[in-house]
């Protein structure tokens, strides 16, 4: 099995050059950039309140009873992660076919858009399957693990992606891999405000799920749940055609990533 890391930092600085030792030539061969994104489902947290009125029956009933607890508890809710991969051919080892071992230096510039904006304190894709397939040897797959952690509140979402996609022999890029993803979201979180008027309050807490054997919320809100859905990357010729000359992406400014 072909192992193929792509481990870098994530911050873009505009003119940069891949990381670590990687300088292009000025007529480099290839210099390649990658639109990455991910988007599905997740869970996140929401508010909410319930009364106890002493015992509880095993069809977890509530009663009413005067004791009110307040919490966030998870729900579906929708997830959205993408940004961009770079690399050159002069010193790092070719995306498309991969080797034993191999390590780029590629940069890594990716941030959230869903649950909440944020961008991302690590960004590794780490790729173990990438070959070059087909009866003309113009297709491609590929399989990996994707790890982001998010700034504040810090949560880290962790998925398994595969996908099957095309590569252009002339070029020798690959130029589109589409597939999808699961895996899971450590320590959902409630961003938001609760009560009203000057008892508003602005909450970001770790997001619970619901305990009906005790009606309580006291179990370990930091545990992992589901994320999931589609993955795609896209060759970007323009964009790599400008990196050869020392440009990278604009990205949202918000991000602050260049």
């Amino acid at each position: 099995m072909k192992k193929l890391m792509l481990i870098a930092a994530i911050a873009a600085v505009a003119g940069a050059y891949a990381a670590g030792d990687c300088e292009l030539e000025p007529k480099a061969k290839t210099a390649a950039v990658y639109a990455w994104k991910f988007v599905g489902k997740t869970t996140v947290g929401t508010p909410t309140s319930y009364k106890v009125a002493g015992g509880v029956g095993s069809n977890c009933e509530l009663g009413g009873g005067s004791t009110v607890n307040a919490c966030a508890v998870r729900v579906p809710g929708s997830l959205a992660i993408q940004g961009y991969l770079y690399y050159c051919e002069n010193c790092c080892d070719n995306f498309p076919s991969g080797s034993a071992g191999a390590t780029i230096p590629a940069t890594q510039t990716f941030y959230m858009t869903k649950p909440f904006k944020d961008v991302f304190t690590t960004a590794d894709i780490t790729i173990d399957v990438a070959h070059i397939i087909g009866k003309a040897a113009t297709q491609y797959e590929t399989k990996g693990i994707a790890k982001f952690t998010t700034t504040d509140p810090s949560v880290t979402y962790t998925l398994t992606f595969a996908g099957l996609g095309s590569f252009n022999k002339s070029s020798k890029v690959v130029t589109a891999v589409s597939g999808n993803f699961a895996g899971t979201a450590e320590s959902p979180y409630y961003i938001g405000y609760v009560g009203s008027g000057k008892d508003k309050t602005w909450e970001c807490v770790p997001a619970d799920w619901w305990l009906c054997e005790t009606l309580a919320f006291a179990g370990a809100p930091s545990e992992a749940s589901v994320a999931y859905g589609s993955w795609t990357v896209r060759y970007n010729a323009s964009a790599s055609a400008k990196y050869r000359k020392g440009y990278t992406i604009a990205l949202p400014k918000w991000t602050g990533l260049n």
